[in-house]
């Protein structure tokens, strides 16, 4: 079901790599609704998208206009901790959420309980619709990136740390929700703080067949997120996202500044 045009979306994000897409997926939100979507956003720092430009990316510095700051609705919440549900409410016409982190050392493993707290709001509200922002290798996807050699280092990470407990428990969280919750599991690849925007993506068919490029933009993985959320084409799975196998450089020519 498209959309409603009259409700607000809403995205959650917290701090880290496969986070990161979260806040940029206001900015492709933003962007993305010719109706001008308004974007409700829940975050524990709101410091991290409406004063800094340098979101560990290689876009363009992410600033808001005018216009599009009357569009949004900043919300300091820590997942964790807080209730949810005031913050769910009627308006609400879907979810996207990026809880957690790939990052060994990195730590903010809110993805498994700030997710069930998550899963729970939306069900009391009645709110179908979650993209999710998760990783390859979770659930039925282990081992991950099995096309790529990185996908062996990330099983390592994964083994070593935290991260993978974490992002698999958010998984649960949303595998074993009721029926109602029309949600997408989005996987990506490696998103490199140097990979430039390039308006497209590309979706595994099938694991140890389909190769994909083991490094994306942030900003890709946001847009389908919010692609996702406002036309749906998957319902109740995950997929595994990345670039364009056959053109992928694993060292990208740097942008030349003009």
């Amino acid at each position: 079901m498209p959309f409603p045009t009259e409700k607000i979306l809403c995205i959650l994000y917290s701090a880290g790599g496969t986070a990161d897409v979260g806040r940029h997926a206001v900015r492709a939100a933003l962007d993305a609704n010719a109706q001008s979507l308004n974007v409700r956003v829940l975050t524990k720092d709101p410091r991290t998208l409406l004063d800094e430009t340098n979101w560990k990316c290689a876009c363009d510095p992410h600033s808001f206009s005018k216009e599009e700051l009357q569009r949004l609705d900043v919300r300091a919440v820590d997942v964790t901790k807080d209730d949810l549900q005031p913050h769910l409410d009627d308006n609400v016409g879907g979810v996207i959420s990026a809880l957690g982190n790939r990052q060994p050392m990195y730590g903010n493993r809110v993805g498994a309980k700030g997710t069930r707290n998550l899963v729970k709001a939306m069900e009391a509200a009645k709110i179908e619709r979650l993209v999710a922002i998760t990783s390859m290798g979770l659930s039925e996807d282990w081992p991950p990136g099995e096309f790529h050699w990185a996908g062996n280092i990330l099983k390592w990470i994964f083994l070593l740390s935290g991260s993978h407990r974490d992002l698999q428990g958010a998984e649960d969280a949303i595998i074993s929700s009721s029926t109602s919750l029309d949600y997408l599991l989005v996987r990506p690849v490696g998103l490199g703080e140097d990979r430039r925007p390039k308006g497209e993506w590309f979706v595994q068919k099938e694991k140890y067949k389909d190769k994909l490029g083991p490094d994306m933009s942030k900003m890709d993985c946001a847009s389908f997120a919010v692609q996702e959320v406002l036309e749906p084409t998957y319902s109740r799975r995950g997929v595994v996202i990345g670039s364009n196998w056959d053109t992928f450089e694993l060292d990208e020519p740097k942008r030349t500044e003009l």
